[in-house]
C-alpha cells in the first residue's frame, strides 16, 4: 500500500460502509449484515485506476453496541485510527435516516484533527422524497459538501465517483505487472490465524483476541518479500473467518464468514491449515483439508502455539512425547495418518506469540507454489511408469482377470498437476494400487503438498496403432 494514494471508509456502526465499499470496489469483498460491528478488521480492495480503498469497523461500537465485548471494540477503534493516518482521502458516511448523532460528532472532531481531505457522504437516502434530509449534514461546517447516495440501490454512486476523482493524482505511476502470490490461511475459530498472518505483516493488521470468531471477513494484505531466486516479489496475505460446521454456526454472519472464508480458497495460491498443537487434529480439521484438497490448492499444516506446548511440557501437563522433538515427530505422524493415504503433506511446527519459526512460512508457500507449477517431460514419466510397474505389478481383477496396464501417460495440466493415462480399463485399477502409483509420482518428483490428478482414457490395444 505503501506509495499508493489510498481512501478509507470512515463511520460509526451501521451506517452502510461496508454496503459502500463494495460498490465502489464493484465485487461483494466485504460482508453486509444488519448485526452491528459485523466489520472489524479493515478490509483492502482497489479501484479501477488503481487507487487502494480500506472499509473498516464502527467507530464508537463500545458505545453502540453492549453485547460487543470492549477488547474487540477497542481494537476495531484502533484498525479504524490505523486506516485514517494511512488514508490520503477520508469518506466519512453517515445514516440519512437516522440524522445526526453525537458518535457522528465526535468522528467528525476527530477527523478535523488530522488535517486531510474529507467527504461526508450521506448514506441511505434511497429516493428523491429524502433527498432534503441532506440539508441537516451542511451544519457539520465541512470544507466539501455533503453527497447523497444510496449504496443499496446505486444512487449517487457515479457522482461521489467524480468528486473522488478530483482528490487522485492523475499519475500514480505505472501498476505492477506483478501478480501477487496469494497465500490463505484457513481453519477452525481461534487457531491463531490472525496471529500468524499479523506476525508475517510485522504489523498488527488482523485483530486478535481470545474471542472465537473475532475475524468475520476474509482480510488480504499485500507485502514484498524475497523470493528464493534472490527478486522481489509480491504476495497476499488473506486471513479468514475460523470455519465450524454449518449446523453449529449462532447466527448468519458466522454463516456468511464461513460462506466467505471458503470462497477464499478459490483465489488462492497455497493454503495452509492451521491446527493447534494443544488440540490436534479434530474431524472437522479433516473435513477442511479435504475441501483444500479438492480445491486444487497446494497445502501444508501449520501447528500454532508451541510455545503452550512447552510451557505444558515443562509443568508436566502435556501428552505425546517425553520431549518437545517427540511431540512433534507423533503430531505429525498423527497428521499424515488422518488426512490422505497417498500423501505426507508438509508440517511446519510455529509460535506466532513468540515468532518461533515463522519465517518458514514465506518460503514453504514459494516452495509449494513452484511445486505445482512443474511440468514433467513426457518421456521421463512414461519411464517413470514403466519401472514403477516393474518394481511391482498390478493385481489382475474382474470375471476375465484382467491386469491394468498402462499405454501412455502425459502431464495435461498445473495448478493441480494433472497426469492423464491412457490404460486398457480404469476398473483394472483398484485403490490400493491407486495409491501406490500416486506415492510413488509424488516421491519422483518431490510433489508433497500439492494436489495430483490421474485422469484415466480407455484405450484398447488396437487403437494404439
Amino acid at each position: 500500500m505503501k506509495g499508493n494514494f489510498c481512501i478509507a471508509i470512515v463511520g460509526r456502526p451501521n451506517v452502510g460502509k461496508s454496503r459502500l465499499f463494495n460498490r465502489l470496489v464493484g465485487s461483494r469483498q466485504a460482508i453486509v449484515h444488519d448485526q452491528v460491528g459485523v466489520t472489524r478488521d479493515i478490509l483492502c480492495g482497489n479501484l479501477p485506476n488503481g487507487v487502494n480503498l480500506l472499509d473498516t469497523g464502527g467507530i464508537g461500537l463500545e458505545k453502540h453496541d453492549q453485547h460487543t465485548p470492549q477488547c474487540i471494540a477497542h481494537a476495531v477503534e484502533e484498525q479504524a485510527n490505523f486506516a485514517i493516518a494511512m488514508a490520503d482521502l477520508i469518506l466519512v458516511v453517515f445514516d440519512g435516516q437516522c440524522g445526526i448523532t453525537a458518535i457522528d460528532l465526535d468522528i467528525v472532531a476527530v477527523l478535523r484533527k488530522t488535517g486531510k481531505s474529507i467527504l461526508p457522504i450521506v448514506n441511505k437516502v434511497d429516493n428523491d422524497r429524502m433527498a432534503g434530509r441532506i440539508d441537516e449534514f451542511f451544519s457539520l461546517g465541512l470544507k466539501e459538501d455533503p453527497i447523497a447516495i444510496s449504496a443499496e440501490h446505486d444512487r449517487g454512486i457515479d457522482q461521489l465517483m467524480e468528486k473522488m476523482e478530483r482528490f487522485t493524482p492523475r499519475e500514480l505511476g505505472e501498476r505492477s505487472n506483478d501478480v501477487p502470490l496469494s497465500i490463505a490461511f484457513i481453519g477452525a475459530p481461534n487457531v491463531g490465524k490472525s496471529s500468524i498472518a499479523n506476525a508475517l505483516l510485522k504489523s498488527p493488521r488482523m485483530i486478535v483476541s481470545d474471542v472465537a470468531g473475532t475475524t468475520r471477513d476474509n482480510v488480504s494484505q499485500k507485502m514484498t518479500v524475497t523470493d528464493q531466486g534472490g527478486g522481489q516479489r509480491t504476495i497476499s496475505i488473506v486471513d479468514t473467518a475460523g470455519l465450524r460446521a454449518f449446523g453449529k454456526m449462532d447466527s448468519s454472519v458466522e454463516y456468511f464468514s464461513s460462506v466467505r472464508a471458503r470462497s477464499a480458497l478459490n483465489g488462492a495460491d497455497v493454503v495452509f491449515l492451521l491446527l493447534d498443537a494443544g488440540r490436534g487434529l479434530t474431524k472437522y480439521d479433516k473435513k477442511i483439508a479435504q475441501e483444500v484438497w479438492d480445491s486444487g490448492k497446494s497445502l501444508a499444516v501449520i501447528v500454532n502455539k508451541l510455545d503452550a506446548v512447552e510451557m505444558a511440557m515443562m509443568h508436566g501437563a502435556m501428552e505425546g512425547g517425553d520431549d518437545l522433538q517427540d511431540f512433534r515427530k507423533n503430531f505429525e505422524h498423527g497428521v499424515h495418518n488422518s488426512l490422505f493415504r497417498w500423501i505426507a503433506l508438509p508440517v511446519l511446527f510455529v509460535s506466532a506469540k513468540n515468532g518461533t519459526h515463522v519465517e518458514k512460512i514465506i518460503p514453504l508457500a514459494f516452495q509449494l507454489h513452484e511445486r505445482a507449477q512443474q511440468k514433467i517431460p513426457t518421456g521421463p514419466l512414461n519411464r517413470f511408469f514403466s519401472e514403477c510397474i516393474e518394481k511391482k505389478s498390478p493385481s489382475q481383477r474382474g470375471s476375465g482377470k484382467r491386469a491394468f496396464k498402462i499405454f501412455y501417460a502425459l502431464q495435461t495440466g498445473t495448478s493441480p498437476i494433472t497426469i492423464r493415462i491412457y490404460c486398457n480399463q480404469k476398473k483394472c485399477l483398484d485403490s490400493d494400487y491407486e495409491t501406490y502409483l500416486r506415492n510413488c509420482l509424488i516421491r519422483q518428483f518431490q510433489l508433497h503438498g500439492c494436489p495430483l490428478r490421474i485422469d484415466l482414457r480407455e484405450r484398447r490395444t488396437d487403437q494404439m496403432g
